[in-house]
């Protein structure tokens, strides 16, 4: 064998060792997104539907069975008593949403807020557990394996079922595949890059949202009352740095939610404008003590709500994440031109 000099010696090879098994954790922050300035095209990306439901980690372990956490660790299956039948291998947490669907399949957080709203607003088809990621398999962790990775694996496993979905994803199209989700009136998609890890509690432009319609979570600071009708627009603001909260506008209730808001309301009222600015008062307001979170779609910049209108109250919201978020720039190539595709993503995923 040849001589070799030291700088042409063969460098050693790193190899993957499996991760070691070890117990699930007690609870997870999921990883979220950012939001990106508009739709994008991009090779470096995968989309995905954005579910309108409620983001949510399930967790199956021989001793505790399955559970079923909000973001911030709170219980959900005493509100959705359906999904404790749900079977998986022991060992695994998925990510997800969980949705309440309309009778042509699409998810509605309206309907999905009904749960725990007013009683005849209950209808809707659900409740599914949306699995969109795959965190730990057979009590091993999986988040420092890309998302394609740990995506395939999903896909591969035994995670479907009654209860639970796994959806299909595009690739590169991200365009076309919003114009298309805008058609069949769904919320929006979600962009994830490839190669990206899973970062527990992290907002991170490795994953950028995409809305059809603008909308935002705020902080309900005041309700305008009609004494006849209920409540008929919210005072809704952003939270600050230092944990002020400042007005951001006004957001119009629709009629059917108009009585419920009224009286869902009552015991969170204050004794003076919880904002930190100047608000004008007008007849029939009620302020409110800044704890309830609302969904406001818009038509304006971020940080100004322009044309808002009142869809539901989060119940998983805390007033301390309501901020402005500044969207994230992002370069788009042209698209694939696969035409088809983005609307055959959209029937394959939606339980129809």
């Amino acid at each position: 064998m040849p001589e070799t000099g030291r700088g042409d010696r063969e460098r050693p090879t790193l190899i993957e060792l499996p991760s070691t098994p070890s117990l699930l954790p007690r609870e997870l922050a999921p990883m979220r997104p950012r939001l990106a300035q508009e739709a994008f095209n991009s090779e470096e990306h995968i989309f995905e539907l954005k579910w309108d439901g409620l983001r949510a980690l399930l967790f199956s372990d021989a001793d505790t069975g399955i559970r079923l956490l909000d973001r911030h660790g709170g219980d959900l299956l005493p509100l959705m008593p359906e999904l404790r039948d749900v079977r998986l291998p022991a060992g695994t947490v998925l990510d997800g949403e969980v949705i309440v669907c309309d009778t042509r399949g699409r998810p509605s957080y309206d309907l999905l807020a009904a749960r725990v709203g007013p009683k005849a607003l209950r209808r809707g088809r659900g409740p599914y557990f949306v699995a969109f990621d795959l965190l730990y398999e057979d009590h091993r962790s999986l988040m420092a394996r890309s998302l394609m990775d740990r995506r395939a694996k999903l896909a591969r496993g035994p995670y479907a079922g009654r209860h639970v979905l796994v959806p299909e994803h595009l690739d590169t199209d991200g365009e076309p595949f919003l114009d298309v989700v805008a058609e069949y009136g769904l919320e929006g998609i979600v962009a994830k890059r490839r190669e990206s890890r899973y970062l527990p509690g992290s907002r991170t432009s490795d994953w950028l949202k995409c809305f059809v319609t603008p909308r935002v979570d705020v902080v309900l600071g005041a309700l305008l009352i009609d004494e006849t009708h209920g409540a008929r627009a919210a005072l809704c603001g952003y939270m600050t740095a230092a944990g002020a909260l400042v007005y951001a506008g006004e957001a119009a209730v629709p009629p059917y939610l108009s009585e419920w808001l009224d009286r869902s309301t009552r015991s969170f009222a204050g004794d003076a404008s919880p904002f930190s600015g100047p608000v004008s008062v007008r007849e029939g307001v009620r302020w409110l003590r800044p704890r309830l979170v609302a969904i406001v779609e818009h038509s304006g910049e971020p940080g100004e709500l322009q044309d808002g209108r009142f869809r539901a109250l989060r119940f998983d919201g805390r007033a301390a994440d309501c901020h402005v978020e500044e969207p994230v720039p992002v370069p788009s190539g042209p698209p694939s031109g696969r035409s088809e595709r983005p609307r055959l993503v959209v029937l394959h995923s939606l339980p129809l």
